[in-house]
């Protein structure tokens, strides 16, 4: 789910260190579990939570298997009551609860009861910064299941985090952790189930103040930081390692060295896949919670086709190869479970081998013919050898390189970074940072709702191709957001 509104080379480069670093490990082999479902709510006055829900998301996707689903929701506001609490379990399903709001002004207690009695249950959580001044109901219950009770901050300076504790979620950081321009919280009170972690210098109260804690709530585990008022702050590595670790330590699922437990632990296809060019994208607005990715960077989880002897996975990348002497006969894809019709699709092609070109299937359907079952009949979208559209067992080509824009753009043996955007009956495709093609289907009726298929195509040499990236939003908005203007 890739939703940077920032540019974005700094911040993903940033993530892929981290990444690779702190918590990637050398864990021993182990089959990877389901991901850590994680409840992400959002929104409020006075912060940057479209940017900062994305750099988590992101952020946690990068360092374990953490699948995160977001609730944004109450614009600026600082009375909205987020619809998802009025809902009878409604952490039903989740293993951890992550609160970033800021919804100082909803007081009623009958409310505020209905949010902590799910983590007085049992359900994990994390809160973060303006989380820590929500709910004031005229009762403790929320600064008792925060862990703290802050009143409010003072002005917004760099300050010096000082470890005051050993612990699992410390791991990597340094004993003073030097925190950017920032919004220091005041800590009126440490409450008795709660255990300091580090804390910051006050130039208000010159006095020190608690930012990291951990709290035990009922039979709940609760992590908790001040930190994190600036989207500039959150995208740092130390930030994100922080609110990952404290992510697994609240389900139970963090080593005593600061690692995700043995089957949450990314391969590097993993950690590949979360930090590739089609997640770091900056989609529109309304778009930013709605990016799913298709490809996991592990497994072909989500796709059928014909896996042996032709489709694979290596190193965060889908590979579609032949030899000479097992060379399909009819071009073979690997297809989404799944059907799209209008959507915006993100990837990464490379043609590693022959001079054969590949290419993206949409609006069609599976088709058996000349023994290969996992054939395609519908619209191609084909690179880099032969730029333009095709009608898989129709109308063959329907249209070719517009005036060589895709050429021109191309890159033969080399990743292209593409955008397909098909809506209606129209396909638009941006390949590295250049509109290309711009096609209407003067046959509507043969657009229609299908699995999106990756090729390889038939051919007597051996060949190779690899895809990587494949985020995909439904319903966009209708316009290219990595074409750059001419």
């Amino acid at each position: 789910m890739r939703r940077f509104p920032r540019p974005l080379p700094t911040v993903a480069l940033l993530l892929f260190l981290a990444a690779a670093g702190c918590m990637a490990g050398t864990a021993a082999a182990v089959e990877p579990g389901k991901p850590l479902e994680v409840l992400y709510i959002t929104g409020g006055c006075c912060h940057d939570y479209e940017a900062q829900k994305g750099i988590i998301t992101r952020g946690l996707a990068a360092r374990a298997r953490i699948r995160t689903t977001v609730v944004h929701e109450g614009g600026n506001s600082t009375n909205h009551k987020v619809s998802i609490y009025s809902q009878p379990g409604w952490s039903k399903g989740y293993d951890v609860v992550f609160h970033n709001e800021c919804f100082a002004d909803v007081k009623e207690p009958e409310f505020l009861q209905g949010i902590v009695a799910e983590h007085a249950k049992g359900v994990p959580a994390v809160l973060m910064h303006c989380a820590m001044h929500c709910y004031r109901a005229g009762n403790d219950e929320w600064f008792k299941f925060c862990g703290i009770t802050s009143p409010g901050h003072g002005a917004h300076y760099p300050y010096t985090a000082k470890l005051v504790g050993k612990h699992p979620i410390l791991h990597g950081l340094p004993l003073e952790w030097a925190v950017p321009k920032e919004e220091l919280y005041y800590c009126d009170k440490v409450w008795p189930t709660a255990t300091p972690l580090a804390e910051a210098m006050s130039t208000e109260r010159k006095s020190m103040q608690t930012c990291i804690w951990t709290n035990q709530y009922g039979t709940s585990r609760v992590f908790g930081t001040t930190i994190g008022h600036y989207a500039e702050t959150v995208a740092t590595p130390e930030f994100l390692e922080l609110v990952t670790r404290g992510t697994l330590w609240a389900a139970g699922k963090l080593e005593e060295d600061g690692r995700p437990s043995a089957d949450l632990t990314l391969t590097p296809g993993e950690v590949a896949a979360a930090t590739d060019w089609a997640g770091g994208v900056t989609l529109p607005e309304a778009e930013r919670s709605r990016g799913v990715r298709l490809f996991n960077g592990r497994d072909t989880e989500g796709w059928e086709g014909h896996l042996d002897p032709y489709w694979s996975v290596e190193n965060g990348e889908i590979v579609g190869r032949n030899t000479a002497d097992n060379a399909p006969p009819v071009s073979t894809y690997l297809l989404t479970q799944k059907p799209y019709r209008n959507f915006r699709l993100l990837l990464e092609g490379k043609l590693a081998e022959s001079e054969m070109h590949s290419g993206v299937a949409i609006w069609g359907k599976k088709h058996d013919t000349g023994g290969e079952a996992s054939s395609y009949q519908g619209h191609l979208v084909m690179f880099p050898s032969g730029w333009g559209l095709y009608d898989l067992f129709r109308r063959n080509g329907i249209a070719g390189d517009q005036d060589g824009r895709a050429k021109a753009a191309g890159k033969q043996h080399d990743w292209n970074q593409m955008e397909i955007l098909a809506i209606g009956s129209r396909i638009r495709l941006a390949v590295n940072g250049r509109e290309v093609l711009d096609w209407t289907d003067p046959q509507p009726e043969l657009c229609q709702s299908g699995p999106i298929g990756l090729q390889l195509h038939s051919n007597k040499v051996p060949q190779e191709v690899r895809f990587r990236g494949l985020v995909l939003v439904e319903d966009p908005q209708d316009v290219l957001v990595t074409a750059s203007p001419q």
